[in-house]
């Protein structure tokens, strides 16, 4: 048994309480990471919130769909009983049903040319914008065709039917019906029909209903019919196309039609490299499957935040639980001065631990969807689905936009001269022109020359060569990551609106970087990721343009994610502060009363103009720093520049009153060996925790 004094027993309890302590948080930090949602969890509470959402927009469809089945019902059983007993009462029902019922698009009723003197006859109101007008049929509905299914099987069956999407030809819109037979009691004859009652939805009103359901930035909903045929989906140019034919070239609809019978499943697209949770639904009353599409990044956006404090506290919990115990050992085995330098070198080298690790972190982790507001899109589900939010009219012609950027260079802290080719389908303008139909709102002077042009395909490419104005964030420099971006603006943004051109990448996998030259040279950083996105930029004014529906329209951005390389000269700055504080514990180590003193020359006045040296080396430093990056606040690696004149403050003093006459038992012990001992350690602690607070 090793015999201990009072105070080293005391040090003993202390340092003993501190280990059990430390020990105690690290078990709770890792007992709150481990019982926390996992991914895995996290990812059954979007399936069940997902699934939540099915059944109340199923339940809400349902309603729908019985009520209007109820209207149409209603209607042609007041025709059988002879309670709309002329023309003008027909009309001015069917009026008032459709300004009861905003979700009708139209409704008529078609009377049999047998119950109609041979004639055909077919009041009919349909929805024009916000107004209701009445129009009745002109075409031919008792001929077959799948555009008058609506009239002709229902009339044939004698029974009543939802009718799949089809094109309507009074209405020109895809749309939905629900039809039922009537009869007419002056006719007597209960056994045929006099014509059909049909109510209709718009596939576009669906569309925007499934729309208005919270399921994310980019998360959209669908619905799909038994014959395959789409009724809602974000791309306009698919509702009432057929999955089957759609699926060869569109991944995402493919992995829908290879899994239409499954209730919730995972897909992952290889183009995109972007992952999806699909769940799926039928409803009952029909043979259609309502689903909704989930971004799986998404949903574990703020998990991932979350875990990433978990796990610092986790990894500085471990770290005092390690200090702590071998100041316990060293407390009970090595009491004495070799025991306060063993202290202090493995306190010094977890705290370099915990600063590697606080920069790794910072140096890597990069989450797309949380930067700026911005909404990442990666296909044209996306776009639509961000284009729907901001109530953007789906007739409004997109012009497919692409980049290829040749080169960046950073001419100052927020500028940044970028050179590379764009290019735009035109073709769904109607109009030809050559003249640039964008422009770079930020740039401050651009460059832009035509270089090829292809008229069968509508494509017009361009190379340019501009020099942007951006608001860097150099607040954690020089461990920082930026985005740099260019945003593109259409010249006739009232008449069309910008949306990647996806089909010219052979990639979207953002880490591919897709739209960047291979190599691709930009001093003093690395490319990371390239990827579009989408920026909500609320205008205030009309700029002159009148009624300018688009003024809050999100704009087209092209995203670089690059961080800074560290081994770029900037690193520099890092490696001076790193070489005087080596210098000044030198100077520290020559400040002595014994034998050596004559050997090292130690004086008072040598250390003064030691230190003197050191700190006017640091102010040049510092000002050249501030002027390489001229930024509002504190860079966080000027507070190593704060630590470090205060830390010349501190050893000039020191050697004063070293060489001074007074008795201070705290400097002359052991030739002034506490000061020289709780240098790195106090220095790497105070940076340490100045590195956790900027940083997380």
């Amino acid at each position: 048994m090793i015999d201990l004094d009072k105070r080293q027993k005391q040090t003993v309890c202390i340092a003993f309480l501190l280990c059990l302590l430390s020990f105690l948080l690290l078990i709770h930090f890792g007992y709150e990471y481990k019982s926390s949602k996992t991914n895995e969890m996290i990812q059954e509470d979007a399936r069940k919130d997902a699934l939540q959402k099915a059944d109340s927009a199923i339940k809400n469809i349902n309603l729908g769909l019985n009520f209007t089945s109820t209207l149409a019902d209603g209607v042609a059983k007041d025709l059988s009983f002879g309670k709309l007993k002329n023309d003008s009462m027909v009309k001015e029902r069917l009026l008032a049903e459709m300004k009861d019922n905003p979700s009708i698009f139209s409704i008529v009723i078609a009377y049999s040319p047998a119950a109609n003197s041979g004639e055909l006859y077919a009041p009919h109101f349909k929805r024009n914008g916000l107004e209701v007008v009445y129009a009745p049929l002109t075409y031919n509905y008792t001929e077959d065709s799948e555009q008058t299914e609506w009239y002709n099987d229902v009339l044939k069956k004698g029974s009543k039917a939802w009718i799949s999407p089809y094109l309507g030809i009074a209405d020109r819109n895809y749309q939905i019906d629900y039809s039922t037979p009537f009869y007419l009691a002056e006719s007597g004859n209960r056994d045929k029909a006099a014509g059909v009652v049909s109510v209709s939805h718009s596939l576009e009103g669906i569309r925007a209903y499934l729309n208005s359901l919270s399921i994310g930035n980019t998360g959209y909903g669908f619905m799909i019919s038994g014959k395959g045929e789409i009724i809602s989906h974000p791309v306009k140019e698919y509702l009432n196309g057929n999955i089957h034919e759609l699926a060869k070239k569109d991944p995402n609809l493919y992995f829908i039609n290879e899994n239409i019978q499954k209730q919730d499943y995972l897909a992952t697209n290889s183009f995109t490299g972007k992952s999806y949770w699909v769940f799926q639904k039928k409803i009952h009353s029909t043979d259609w499957t309502l689903g909704f599409v989930l971004p799986q990044e998404e949903t574990l956006l703020n998990k991932k935040t979350e875990q990433i404090h978990s796990i610092i506290l986790i990894v500085f919990a471990t770290l005092a639980f390690v200090f702590f115990l071998c100041l316990l050992f060293i407390s009970i085995y090595r009491y004495d001065h070799k025991g306060l330098w063993m202290l202090a070198v493995i306190f010094t080298f977890l705290c370099i631990l915990g600063l590697g690790f606080m920069w790794y972190l910072t140096m890597n982790n990069s989450a797309l969807d949380s930067r700026n507001g911005d909404l990442v899109v990666f296909d044209r589900e996306d776009v639509e689905t961000v284009l729907q939010h901001v109530d953007m009219n789906p007739t409004t012609p997109r012009t497919p936009t692409g980049f290829f950027l040749q080169s960046m260079e950073f001419l100052n802290a927020n500028d940044i001269l970028i050179t590379g080719y764009i290019w735009q389908n035109i073709s769904s303008l109607g109009t030809w022109k050559e003249l640039p139909d964008f422009s770079f709102p930020d740039s401050k002077e651009t460059a832009i020359e035509k270089v090829y042009v292809n008229k069968d395909t509508g494509v017009i490419g361009w190379r340019f060569k501009t020099t942007l104005h951006q608001q860097f964030d150099y607040s954690k420099y020089p461990f920082d990551r930026e985005d740099a971006w260019i945003r593109v603006l259409s010249n006739n943004s009232v008449l069309n609106v910008l949306v990647p051109d996806f089909d010219s990448y052979d990639t979207l996998v953002p880490e591919n970087l897709p739209g960047l030259r291979r190599p691709f040279a930009l001093d003093g950083w690395k490319p990371q990721k390239t990827f579009f996105s989408y920026r909500i930029n609320s205008n205030n004014t009309n700029i002159g343009l009148g009624k300018f529906t688009n003024s809050n329209a999100p704009e087209l951005y092209f995203n670089v994610d690059i961080k800074r390389d560290l081994k770029s000269p900037s690193h520099s700055d890092l490696l001076l502060i790193i070489v005087v504080l080596i210098l000044l514990f030198a100077v520290l180590t020559i400040i002595t009363k014994g034998e050596s003193k004559t050997h090292f020359g130690f004086s008072s006045h040598g250390v003064l103009g030691y230190c003197t040296s050191i700190l006017f080396t640091l102010i040049i430093a510092q000002s050249s720093l501030r002027a390489r990056i001229p930024i509002g606040g504190i860079i966080y690696l000027e507070y190593f520049y704060f630590i470090m004149y205060i830390a010349i403050l501190v050893v000039s003093l020191n050697s004063i009153v070293f060489a001074s006459n007074r008795s201070i038992p705290f400097i002359d012990t052991e030739d002034n060996m506490y000061v020289k001992v709780l240098y790195w350690p106090v220095i790497m602690g105070i940076l340490l925790l100045i590195t956790f607070l900027n940083f997380y």
